[in-house]
């Protein structure tokens, strides 16, 4: 099977949105002939694996704020066609307007892959623009494609209540643990085997609401004069910089650790005692999945849309900030309880290996493509064949 990825940007500095795109052309290229096709933003902070395994084409970009590279657009008019699949990420930008002009004249399925995007909270970002969008072709635009791909279903749910009529689908993100080193990060930091690590990892963005997360973490100190806060991802930004701010302010003990690659993020997990993260809503977070997998028990917000850490005991579902502080409190005092859902959280990361995710994507690849085989029989189905 040949696919093509279609996105403005491939830069890891975007957040989790491009990194479920990075993870997916990994999982895909191992069975399948997949390419990537993007604009030149920020290509010097790309996954400097994805090449390795894919074949890459970088459109020069022309302008920054819809991501608009023309040459993309002669290059899909030509070659589209050769492709089996087609998915396309960031509705907002030239991808999303292309992809929903050209579906219609492709063959196989073209899939828009909507990311959290049209989730309440994120709909309420420019609520006005979007909503003039959404009135004036935005709709129509989304319903040429065939089918959409949402991260759960609650995001399922809310691209229906926006007007979405085709098919629909849920593929959760998928993560590629890296062998991480246990200690290192702790020797990089000074910190000895009896403190307690506490762990943010993910953008500093007002919808991650950080400054409320340092709010627990105060509470916690109260209490724990053992336990450091350690919180990875660009600060730089204005809330960043508000959130730095306030934990100045309030004394609190918190390391800022910057962007971390990926190594340094495996070895970050393999150190930390918990995760947490108070998001107002995710789609499905890629930082609480790639704490499952390391094994760390989490404890997330409901609006994180992330239920089944609850439901499998491998974290808590909290509701407020004091809630983030109980139960981040409880884990750090009660060893036992954090093993059991340490145990917990690797077998609940067993439904998002790549194997996992790539079946499930064949799957939704199928039903599609046998839904659009024209009168007379059905088309061929679609097998993993294993290139090595």
């Amino acid at each position: 099977m040949k696919v093509l990825l279609l996105t403005p940007s491939m830069s890891v500095r975007m957040g989790g949105s491009i990194t479920s795109v990075t993870v997916l052309a990994k999982l895909l290229a191992r069975d399948h002939e997949v390419e990537v096709w993007t604009t030149d933003h920020e290509a010097k902070h790309w996954d400097p694996i994805l090449r390795d395994i894919c074949k890459v084409r970088a459109f020069r970009l022309m302008f920054h704020r819809f991501f608009v590279a023309p040459g993309m657009l002669q290059a899909l008019l030509r070659e589209m066609n050769g492709f089996d699949a087609v998915n396309v990420f960031h509705f907002w930008t030239m991808t999303g307007l292309l992809g929903g002009l050209l579906a219609q004249f492709q063959q196989g399925p073209v899939f828009i892959h909507t990311q959290g995007i049209l989730l309440p909270v994120a709909l309420g970002h420019h609520k006005w623009r979007k909503r003039l969008i959404q009135f004036l072709g935005g709709r129509w635009l989304m319903n040429r494609f065939p089918a959409a791909v949402a991260c759960n279903s609650v995001e399922l749910q809310s691209v229906r209540q926006w007007g979405f009529r085709n098919a629909m689908f849920v593929l959760p993100n998928s993560v590629i643990p890296i062998a991480a080193v246990r200690g290192l990060m702790r020797k990089q930091l000074g910190l000895s085997e009896d403190i307690r690590i506490v762990a943010y990892l993910n953008r500093f963005d007002p919808i991650k609401r950080v400054v409320d997360l340092c709010q627990a973490f105060r509470i916690v100190q109260n209490s724990r004069d053992d336990t450091v806060f350690l919180l990875a991802g660009d600060a730089a930004t204005p809330h960043g910089l508000e959130v730095q701010a306030y934990a100045k302010g309030v004394g609190l003990r918190a390391r800022f650790l910057g962007h971390l690659g990926p190594q340094e993020k495996w070895n970050l997990l393999a150190d930390a005692d918990v995760l947490c993260q108070y998001s107002a809503q995710e789609g499905h977070s890629n930082a609480l999945t790639e704490a499952l997998a390391a094994g760390v028990p989490v404890i997330a917000s409901r609006g994180c849309n992330f239920e089944e850490i609850g439901k499998e005991g491998a974290g808590f579902i909290v509701d407020s900030v004091e809630e983030m502080a109980n139960a981040t409190t409880q884990l750090l005092e009660d060893d036992e309880l954090r093993r059991r859902m340490s145990a917990n959280a690797l077998q609940l990361a067993k439904s998002y290996t790549p194997d996992a995710t790539a079946a499930k994507y064949l799957r939704i690849f199928n039903e599609c493509r046998s839904a659009m085989a024209p009168v007379g029989g059905p088309a061929a189905t679609v097998h993993t064949v294993s290139r090595s």
